[in-house]
């Protein structure tokens, strides 16, 4: 009795029905990945903004300082961490975790590694540069008279809280993200943006402006997206005033600061 296999030909179509199925659905498996990276980070921002919320209630209803002397033992993060009982809430599972922080050669200073930055917009209002944000720098004491007008924002000062940003994600995709101890490559002034280009050169500071174009560097914060990171399927996860989150691309968010001011999410004191 004689016994029939399969023929070459009946193999490679088998194959090639299989390398067919996969490279359709390879790219769809990828995508619901970064979905429920986009919803873990969404989670994460969710309950960080109700520690902002519950801290804002127990201090007079006003927001956190986003920064004090450039420091991170004084950063929002630090300062409402009481209130979110976590660490590892504020980094998004798209952020590389890169190098612990242990003790070794003296890292702790370092601080865990955050993946979001306040709201901290600092612009000229006549007289100072002043806060326009929700959580930004506080006045230095180690410059005598100061540099700064409005330093803090009260929860009744954000005239439209269910469309001005809180906080979002930073650009945190640089190439040398996986390899950094901690926070260290923005260990303070990269917990807010004050979008005015202070401290470009180690932090992310530039909010979106929906008017430039594109660049071809997906790190460049001079892009339209600032330096806030488009990584889940080319958006950004947003916490506002209110409490709320959602995704959104990050140039919607500010699409044309000279002739749309009043769409200008990042400045809260809009009318």
């Amino acid at each position: 009795m004689s016994r029939r296999g399969f023929t070459l030909i009946e193999l490679l179509v088998v194959i090639a029905i299989i390398a067919i199925l996969a490279a359709i659905l390879f790219p769809v498996f990828a995508q619901a990945r970064e979905k429920a990276r986009q919803t873990s980070c969404l989670s994460n921002e969710k309950q960080l903004a109700l520690g902002v919320l519950m801290y804002a209630q127990d201090y007079d209803e006003t927001y956190p300082t986003g920064l004090q002397d450039q420091w991170y033992a004084c950063s929002w993060a630090r300062i409402i961490q009481p209130y979110v009982k976590s660490v590892d809430i504020f980094r998004c599972p798209d952020d590389p975790a890169g190098k612990p922080v242990d003790g070794t050669n003296d890292t702790t200073w370092m601080g865990p590694r955050i993946s979001y930055v306040s709201n901290g917009l600092i612009q000229w209002d006549g007289t100072n540069n002043s806060l326009y944000g929700v959580m930004g720098m506080a006045q230095p004491t180690s410059i005598p008279g100061g540099w700064l007008g409005r330093v803090t924002m009260s929860l009744a000062g954000a005239n439209k809280p269910a469309e001005s940003i809180m906080f979002t994600e930073r650009l945190h995709l640089y190439p040398t993200a996986g390899s950094t101890i901690g926070n260290a490559i923005d260990f303070a002034p990269g917990v807010m943006m004050s979008g005015n280009g202070l401290w470009d050169n180690i932090a992310p500071d530039y909010i979106p402006d929906g008017t430039k174009a594109a660049t071809a560097n997906l790190y460049d914060p001079l892009g339209p997206n600032g330096s806030v990171t488009a990584a889940h399927n080319g958006k950004a996860n947003f916490a506002f005033c209110d409490g709320h989150v959602k995704a959104m691309d990050p140039k919607a968010t500010n699409p044309d600061p000279v002739n749309r001011p009043q769409d200008n999410m990042w400045d809260v004191t809009r009318q």
